[in-house]
């Protein structure tokens, strides 16, 4: 993985916002499924392996570290600094997205919740264009 990488050039190129964190979202998702690492956002970290731990259970640690790392570091490279500040010793991209969703996501579904209610909520005044109103 280089920063020749067009996903990684995508990501840095439109750091995260606030009011792209769903588009934000999409791409990291995209250049997870690239890289075969969006297993890391939805399975459990697996433990440690043992001295005595088998060839396959150390294998899946390895992959799942590895991973884990390629997902933080496209995470990473698309935050503004505050954002890189604060999560700069998160150990799980899995952490990373739910913190993330829970500081832009809510708003996202504020800002919408409020559209709909204005929209619902809408009426005519007295002896106003029918145009006007639809505007």
């Amino acid at each position: 993985m280089t920063m020749n990488n067009p996903m990684v050039s995508l990501l840095t190129d439109n750091k995260l916002s606030g009011a792209n964190f769903v588009k934000l979202k999409e791409n990291i998702n995209i250049a997870l499924i690239g890289e075969n690492a969006l297993f890391v956002l939805t399975e459990e970290v697996p433990e440690q392996p043992g001295e005595n731990a088998t060839k396959p259970v150390k294998k899946n640690f390895e992959r799942w570290h590895n991973a884990n790392n390629k997902a933080r570091y496209f995470m990473m490279s698309s935050m503004v600094d505050t954002l890189k500040i604060r999560f700069a010793n998160t150990l799980t991209a899995a952490y990373i997205m739910n913190q993330l969703s829970e500081l832009f996501g809510m708003a996202s579904d504020q800002a919408w919740f409020e559209v709909t209610k204005n929209f619902i909520n809408a009426q005519m005044k007295p002896h106003q264009n029918v145009r006007d109103h639809l505007l």
